[in-house]
């Protein structure tokens, strides 16, 4: 989730003004390990709370409401355990939900935690680094952009279209880092919240087993 920085629009008020002083539209999306947007969403005001503009979308309503199209859980490769769902990596300021992967407090870690920790920082890595790769090579994104409100979307969208279709040129180097997928999570009283904290053990269990480490994330906990 991104804040895009635009001029201010006549009689806009202080709905698109937001806290970091700017004023923006708010560009939520999706990347797969590959840097490439696999879903946007445009068109909040950059003043909206992250969670109230992600569960107002239509991505979030479609993965609440299980239409978002994401895969039938499955066992992690390399192993026949219990089926575990896919989920998105998401930011901290969502709430809880079985589609999604957020890290443990920074209090009682022990070891499998905290290569889980680090683990699902590399994955988040992967989409910091599709919004630097977008903003530069689309240098409209390194200063405030001077369209109409109406086009502004329509803008962003293009920019992501080609994001897109240069990877598919021009593929990047992947690094070597682990990347994990992960979706955002709704608590939804405590029968769900304990399933969602046990998805999460689960995955945690299986990044420190012979089948799912890799070996230089001891250098890195």
């Amino acid at each position: 989730m991104e804040n895009v920085r635009i001029m201010k629009p006549p009689c806009s008020g202080s709905s698109i003004f937001n806290f970091k002083k700017y004023f923006s539209v708010i560009l939520m999306a999706i990347v797969d390990a590959q840097y490439k947007f696999v879903a946007v969403d445009l068109g909040a005001f950059g003043r909206t709370n992250d969670f109230r503009v992600f569960k107002n979308t239509c991505m979030g309503k479609s993965l609440y409401s299980g239409n978002f199209g994401i895969p039938e859980p499955r066992s992690l490769p390399g192993t026949s355990n219990p089926a575990l769902p896919f989920v998105l990596v998401v930011d901290e300021a969502l709430q809880r939900h079985t589609r999604t992967a957020f890290a443990f407090g920074n209090t009682g870690l022990n070891y499998p935690k905290r290569v889980f920790n680090y683990r699902l920082t590399c994955a988040r890595r992967i989409v910091e680094c599709a919004f630097c790769i977008l903003v530069a090579k689309w240098r409209i994104f390194t200063r405030p952009i001077q369209l109409q409100i109406e086009a502004v979307d329509d803008d962003i969208k293009a920019c992501v279209v080609l994001h897109n279709y240069v990877l598919t040129q021009e593929p990047l180097l992947l690094d070597s880092l682990p990347v994990a997928a992960t979706v955002d999570t709704v608590q939804i009283g405590s029968r769900s919240t304990t399933t969602v904290n046990r998805i999460r053990d689960q995955f945690a269990g299986y990044f420190i087993s012979s089948t799912g480490s890799v070996p230089w994330q001891d250098e890195h906990i």
